[in-house]
């Protein structure tokens, strides 16, 4: 059965491969075959990352727009918390 990899893990697989230089480790780390990291080597970091619209997205962003991307996290994180309060005191 072929297995189908999202590009995020197909990016973060050859990031660690620059780093480590090994396919074998890399292989063992993420639990891919190492003929999937040598053909995700072959295409290319730089083509998985032109494909990671998430990863483009990323990059252009400038530090207010995390901090408020931060605090609006934090406002929905404060919500649910006081929803799971509610959920588990009454039922």
């Amino acid at each position: 059965m072929k297995n189908s990899y999202p590009n995020h893990l197909k990016i973060e697989v050859l990031q660690y491969l620059e780093k480590v230089g090994s396919i074998a480790k890399v292989s063992r780390k993420y639990g891919v075959h190492p003929s999937t990291v040598y053909g995700w080597k072959y295409i290319g970091l730089r083509e998985f990352l032109r494909r990671e619209p998430r990863a483009q997205a990323s990059s252009k962003l400038n530090s207010s727009d995390l901090a408020h991307r931060v605090k609006q996290l934090e406002q929905e994180n404060a919500v649910l918390r006081e929803a799971a309060k509610l959920y588990f005191k009454y039922a």
